[in-house]
């Protein structure tokens, strides 16, 4: 049987019949497409080949338990989903080794640590009040309520361009006021 002639619901009917042949050419066919996206998403080839590689060894380990409509939309959503997981994992990893380095720090005493949070924690609201009234409630909602730019668009009935505009001025003068509780604040993880 010439399996390249065959559409793409044929192979599906084979493959989840264990038809290895099926799905050698499922992934001749689609392997080098989805190998792209990756690569155009991550842009790293190592990790793009790896999380293709694992999207078809999953596909073959669930031929029997996948319900696929199309061939083309499950392999691209697979990826979509492995490259999310992929960069939550990175974040996880991220705010591990961040929590690490600031348990580490050589503070003096659970006190020390409280009066530098506490200071922080003043000058971050003496900081908000210099700040133009629409401004302050932009920086309030992103970096204090952690709300994305379209949240706070709609919530304060604003365009993303300007949530963006107020971002961006508020995180300057907030450096400059903060200039001195910088590092802290970088290695505490609580405002940039």
């Amino acid at each position: 049987m010439n399996y390249s002639t065959l559409s793409d619901q044929e192979l599906l009917n084979l493959f989840k019949g264990s038809d290895e042949s099926a799905f050698k050419e499922i992934y001749l066919r689609y392997w080098k497409e989805v190998y792209k996206v990756a690569y155009k998403k991550i842009h790293d080839r190592e990790l793009a080949e790896e999380l293709t590689q694992n999207l078809f060894v999953d596909l073959w380990k669930r031929r029997e338990t996948s319900v696929i409509q199309s061939l083309s939309a499950y392999l691209f959503g697979a990826l979509k989903y492995s490259i999310i997981n992929y960069f939550k994992s990175l974040i996880v990893q991220e705010n591990y080794h961040l929590h690490l380095q600031t348990t580490e720090q050589p503070y003096a005493s659970s006190a020390d640590h409280l009066a530098l949070l506490n200071d922080l924690s003043e000058a971050i609201n003496k900081g908000i009040a210099l700040l133009p009234k629409k401004t302050g409630e932009v920086f309030k909602l992103s970096r204090i309520h952690n709300c994305s730019v379209k949240d706070i668009s709609r919530q304060l009935n604003i365009s993303e361009k300007a949530v963006e505009y107020h971002i961006t001025q508020s995180l300057k003068t907030m450096r400059f006021h903060l200039k001195e509780y910088f590092v802290l604040a970088l290695i505490l993880g609580l405002l940039f």
